[in-house]
């Protein structure tokens, strides 16, 4: 009897530890490796375009006038029709654009109480207008605009030995300016800035994207 209650007992134990070392040795199913999650970074995106712009340019200035020995300093105000072709490039925030433009335009110059006085006078403009902004929303920017433009006008003479000064023909300048989208494709733009003697310049216009 003792017999076989040892044989059991040590069956028992016999089956316990195979069990155990069967559950060692079970290798539990290894887990997939995640994924490296790798950060891309956001590609820049930029946002290219050309534009026709139509806009108007108001100056003035000081003509001097010089007859003889007489010198004397009269005003003139010039205003001109411009055609810019320009391309601009916008980022999230910031952009730039640069464009050429060709105009025309009237000026007068003196008045009835100065010894010279001249109105209509025609002359012609042409320069280039690189410009950096910042949006302020999806549809506003501001921004300065630089100009550097060149004048051509001959001012008419009342005497032979008149000789008329109308200043620089080569102006550079920088407005501070604001661009507004009216529509999906039209913008306004206004700008001021100061020009020679302490004159100002005005240029108001509207764009033309595509």
């Amino acid at each position: 009897m003792k017999k076989w209650m040892f044989v059991l007992i040590a069956t028992l134990l016999t089956q316990n530890v195979l069990a155990q070392e069967e559950a060692e040795t079970e290798e539990a199913p290894a887990a997939e490796a995640a994924p490296v999650a790798t950060a891309k970074k956001p590609a820049v995106r930029a946002r290219e375009n050309w534009g026709f712009s139509l806009s108007t340019l108001q100056w003035d200035e000081t003509l001097r006038v010089q007859d003889g020995i007489t010198s004397t300093k009269v005003p003139a105000n010039y205003n001109a029709i411009t055609v810019t072709i320009m391309k601009e490039i916008t980022y999230y925030r910031w952009g730039w654009s640069a464009g050429a433009f060709i105009g025309a335009g009237r000026a007068n110059g003196g008045s009835d109480a100065d010894p010279y006085l001249s109105d209509k006078v025609a002359f012609t403009t042409y320069g280039i207008s690189p410009r950096v902004f910042y949006r302020l929303s999806g549809r506003i920017n501001a921004g300065v605009t630089g100009m550097l433009f060149y004048k051509n006008i001959d001012w008419p003479k009342e005497t032979s030995t008149q000789t008329i000064d109308s200043g620089r023909s080569l102006n550079i300048t920088g407005i501070a300016d604001l661009n507004i989208r009216m529509f999906q494709k039209w913008d306004f733009y206004t700008g001021i800035g100061p020009l020679t003697e302490g004159s100002t310049l005005w240029k108001i216009g509207v764009n033309y994207r595509f």
